[in-house]
C-alpha cells in the first residue's frame, strides 16, 4: 500500500517548483516507493522459500518420517525372519539331540544285552571249571564239602 505524501509538503513543492514539476517528484516518489515495496515483496518471498528450504533440510518431513517408518518395517520383519529361522534351527536340533538319544540308548541296552549273555556263559565256564576241578581232583570235592556243610552247621 503505497504511503501518500502529506498535503503540506506536495503544497510546498508546488510553491518553490511549480505544479507540474511537484506532480513530477511526487510520481517519482511514489515509483520509488512502489519499487522498493516489490523489492521488499520479493526478498521476503526468496527469504521464506531459504528459510523453507532449510527447515526442510533440518526437520523430518512427513516423507522421511513415512521411510523411517517402512524401513522400521522392513527391519521388523527380518527380525521375524530370523526369529523363525531360529525357531526351525532349534526344532531340528531338538530332534537330532532326540535321534541321537535314542541312538545310544539303543546302544546302550544292546551292550547290556551282550554283557548279560557274557555273564551266563562266564557263569557256565565257572561251573563247568568247578565239575572238572572236583572230577579230577577227589580231595577238592572233600574240601568244598567241608566248605558248603561247615559254613551251614
Amino acid at each position: 500500500m503505497p504511503l501518500a505524501i502529506p498535503v503540506e509538503l506536495y503544497e510546498k513543492l508546488a510553491e518553490k517548483l511549480g505544479k507540474e514539476t511537484a506532480l513530477e517528484v511526487v510520481k517519482v516518489f511514489e515509483e520509488a516507493q512502489k519499487q522498493l515495496e516489490d523489492k521488499v515483496v520479493e526478498e521476503t518471498k526468496k527469504r521464506k522459500i531459504e528459510l523453507r528450504d532449510e527447515l526442510r533440510k533440518e526437520l523430518a518431513t512427513k516423507e522421511d518420517i513415512l521411510l523411517t517408518r517402512q524401513e522400521i518395517e522392513i527391519v521388523r520383519q527380518e527380525i521375524e525372519t530370523v526369529r523363525q529361522e531360529i525357531e526351525t534351527v532349534n526344532q531340528k536340533l531338538e530332534g537330532k539331540i532326540e535321534a541321537l538319544r535314542q541312538e545310544v540308548k539303543g546302544e546302550i541296552n544292546a551292550l547290556r544285552q551282550e554283557v548279560k549273555g557274557e555273564i551266563k556263559v562266564l557263569k557256565i565256564w565257572i561251573i563247568v571249571l568247578g565239575i572238572l576241578i572236583v572230577a579230577l581232583n577227589q580231595n577238592s570235592l572233600e574240601l568244598l564239602m567241608r566248605i558248603i556243610f561247615g559254613a551251614v552247621r
